[in-house]
């Protein structure tokens, strides 16, 4: 019986890191050897806002970790949407757990992906709980955060939306204790079923769906293997070349 291979979407969010231009450099190069020798694979580099016109254009598409709410203005030290798409940065984060610890409401992430998807970016959409309880009231946190950005956007974007499953408690969890791949398979389903309210079944049920939460190399196998998950975000283990390749060919070979 012939398989199918399914195509992953691995990111790797650099957050505030590495410290210089020269040192991102030398780690996109070592990621970039891995990730061209994939070919069910799209790999992702989000670097900070400074080094994504150094590295763009390289044989790996960049983005943005965060972009403003507004389009242009007097307002200092912020970076619009399209500043960033055109230092080439072909996808744009919003709504990560950072930014909404620091004041991002659902409304202020619906207007960012709005204007990154208006500059011709794709965004990457993260949601999740702080913290989960008995009464499944975290379902209703993440369908509001789903349902905050859906309604703003224009249908015909729907192809340019990627959803990151990212439950805030399970961030350095250890394997045992973070979930496990049924679970993050259950959550993927729900996922798609919310963003199917507005966007239609069909489209909807064909977002690609991303788990990030303390991902590394153990836990990556088991969340690609066994759960519906279309890929992963990943955090500090994205700036080790080595590990992060051994999650791109994984992935490449299922």
């Amino acid at each position: 019986m012939n398989t199918v291979k399914k195509h992953f979407i691995i990111v790797g969010n650099w957050k505030m890191n590495p410290g210089t231009l020269a040192e991102a450099k030398t780690i996109f190069t070592s990621i970039a050897r891995r990730a061209k020798q994939s070919k069910k694979v799209t790999v992702i580099i989000a670097p900070p806002a400074p080094f994504i016109s150094a590295i763009s254009g390289k044989g790996i598409a960049t983005a943005a970790q965060d972009v403003d709410r507004e389009a242009a203005g007097s307002f200092t030290g912020s970076v619009s949407a399209s500043e960033l798409a055109s230092t080439g940065a072909e996808y744009a984060i919003v709504g990560h757990s950072y930014r909404r610890s620091v004041g991002d409401t659902d409304a202020i992430v619906a207007e960012k992906a709005k204007r990154a998807l208006e500059a011709g970016m794709q965004i990457i959409l993260c949601v999740g709980e702080m913290e989960r309880d008995g009464h499944a009231h975290y379902l209703k946190v993440i369908r509001d955060q789903i349902l905050a950005v859906m309604a703003v956007v224009d249908k015909k974007h729907s192809r340019s939306i990627v959803i990151a499953y990212e439950p805030v408690w399970a961030i350095g969890k250890s394997y045992d204790t973070a979930l496990k791949p049924s679970d993050v398979h259950e959550m993927a389903i729900y996922v798609r079923k919310v963003a199917a309210e507005i966007l239609g079944k069909t489209a909807g049920l064909k977002i690609p769906v991303l788990y990030g939460g303390s991902v590394n190399f153990e836990n990556a196998q088991a969340i690609l293997r066994d759960s519906s998950v279309d890929g992963l975000l990943i955090g500090r283990q994205s700036l080790v070349p080595k590990e992060f390749g051994n999650i791109i060919e994984y992935a490449d070979s299922i």
